[in-house]
């Protein structure tokens, strides 16, 4: 049985397998799973515990842990289960008393959740001049500030809606984000800074919807109802548009991931700023601001 500490922070425990179809438990828990794992194998049958997650991690909320009157072992969870000599069972108690600890990044002075007001959810922030971002705005501030990496001098004006926002590199050292009032400027130093920020701000604010949503029995009714809410704006939105039908599918698909189970942070992050990055450069402009507001609504939990 394989040990890992996910991207996402969760522990994933499993064999043979590729991906999350694993059992995930909290980084917390691992020491809790480690001593029922260890009475597991000290008990010689008929023996089964339950144990309840204390986080909304894996695609359920439970982890069954079985020896069988014959002796054999079997271990359960997340739609996952694997039997295991007794040896297993206690090396793995093992690796999982005695996990590394996790590295957290630092929380970027420059780019990071906010409470959401009025659509607003990420702000961008130096030198005491600070921007509010929507979560869409986010995705598309990060994907140019990376763009604007491999070159001397970059300027992007985006019409996100009725609102307008330039990222600008004038020199090799120095950038810039403004809307029509405010300019936050920063340096070589903290570009890099900046865009984890937002990248990490996304996730955050992405999170906190996928955990709202929780993991009991209810839960795929609440992720249906958001997937159902972006099929239906989108379909009002698009129409009349010749490309209506598969712009809606692919935006469909992608809430489907995103709040979904079985993806980790960052690739929820990732599909949601690639969503962003589609409708902002392969629809019409017309129609980006509203699909634009809809993913910032739907991701941050907002009511239209």
């Amino acid at each position: 049985m394989y040990v890992k500490i996910r991207s996402d922070g969760a522990v994933g425990i499993g064999r043979a397998n590729v991906g999350d179809a694993e059992i995930t438990l909290g980084y917390g828990e691992a020491h809790m799973i480690a001593a029922a794992l260890e009475k597991l194998a000290q008990t010689a049958r008929s023996y089964k515990q339950v144990y309840h997650k204390t986080t909304d991690v894996g695609a359920g909320n439970k982890i069954e842990f079985e020896r069988a009157e014959d002796g054999t072992i079997s271990i359960a969870g997340d739609r996952q289960q694997y039997y295991c000599s007794e040896a297993e069972i206690k090396e793995l108690a093992k690796k999982l008393k005695h996990l590394p600890p996790v590295e957290v990044a630092p929380a970027s002075d420059y780019a990071q959740k906010i409470a959401p007001s009025q659509g607003y959810s990420i702000e961008v922030t130096n030198s005491g001049q600070a921007i509010q971002l929507k979560l869409s705005e986010a995705a598309l501030v990060k994907t140019a500030v990376q763009s604007s990496l491999d070159s001397r001098y970059f300027d992007e004006n985006m019409v996100v809606g009725d609102r307008s926002l330039r990222v600008e590199r004038s020199s090799d050292l120095k950038w810039q984000l403004s809307d029509r009032s405010t300019t936050v400027k920063f340096t070589a130093y903290e570009v890099e800074a900046l865009i984890a920020g937002l990248h990490n701000g996304i996730l955050d604010v992405i999170m906190d919807m996928v955990k709202s949503l929780g993991s009991d029995d209810l839960a795929d009714i609440r992720v249906k109802s958001q997937v159902q809410r972006v099929e239906q704006e989108a379909t009002k939105l698009l129409k009349e548009h010749k490309k209506g039908k598969s712009i809606v599918r692919n935006l469909t698909r992608t809430a489907k991931k995103i709040l979904g189970p079985g993806e980790d942070a960052d690739a929820r992050t990732n599909q949601f700023i690639e969503a962003c990055r589609f409708i902002h450069g392969k629809t019409d402009p017309p129609i980006q601001g509203a699909l634009l507001d809809l993913l910032s609504e739907t991701f941050t939990g907002a009511k239209r």
